[in-house]
């Protein structure tokens, strides 16, 4: 199986750790091809970042599905998802929404850590809204960091954030909301003692499963 993962903004540092991240998941059955996107920001942090990042990954998967079994949105913002699901014939999953999947199959509420800072919520709103998570969601908590220094957070800092989402906010798990974050949920999971989701081994996971149960296909019929 052959899974590609598209970073939506145009970071090579980014890249780079999504890239570390899945290495332990490459086996003899499984190859993952980490690519990013070109002609757009740094980091996706607006709703006008989101929507510029959108058409960008709709085009970049229009030309390399035919060479792919499937494919992952590497952006929490999930930017392009549903309208990839409208146009790649191929499944298409999201970080957000693979992370959340999973942290409300362990736990009745879940924060997000995400990178920026408070006048970043709009982007979080809309997208909490379109999994109808608005009563799942404790807390949105921020490392104040660009996209990129958000890659050098220590789990020091990480961890007490997720300390505070867990005992101020009542969250049971908590969905590391950058993919700056890349590849550290296990590791960050047993340092705090509450599951902390990432999203990458997620979205593999979950992709994998469309491809091999057959759905997530296109639902419009292309000529």
């Amino acid at each position: 199986m052959k899974i590609l993962l598209l970073n939506p903004n145009s970071s090579e540092l980014v890249t780079d750790t999504l890239r570390q991240a899945v290495e332990p998941l490459q086996t003899t059955m499984l190859h993952i091809d980490v690519k990013h996107c070109n002609n757009t920001p740094k980091g996706i942090v607006s709703c006008f970042d989101e929507l510029k990042a959108s058409v960008e990954v709709i085009d970049f998967l229009l030309e390399a599905e035919a060479d792919y079994d499937g494919a992952i949105i590497g952006c929490f913002a999930d930017p392009g998802l549903r309208a990839a699901r409208e146009m790649i014939r191929i499944p298409v999953t999201g970080l957000y929404e693979s992370s959340s999947v999973f942290a409300k199959l362990q736990g009745r509420r879940y924060s997000i850590i995400a990178s920026g800072n408070e006048a970043d919520i709009s982007p979080w709103i809309g997208s909490i809204r379109d999994l109808g998570d608005m009563e799942q969601v404790a807390s949105i908590r921020y490392m104040n960091s660009t996209v990129e220094d958000a890659v050098h957070a220590s789990d020091d800092e990480i961890c007490e954030l997720i300390r505070i989402c867990r005992k101020e906010d009542g969250a049971d798990a908590v969905i590391l909301g950058c993919a700056a974050f890349a590849g550290r949920g296990r590791r960050l999971s047993e340092l705090a003692g509450i599951s902390v989701i990432d999203g990458i081994e997620e979205s593999v996971l979950l992709t994998k499963m469309l491809t091999e149960y057959g759905g997530g296909k296109s639902c419009i019929t292309k000529n």
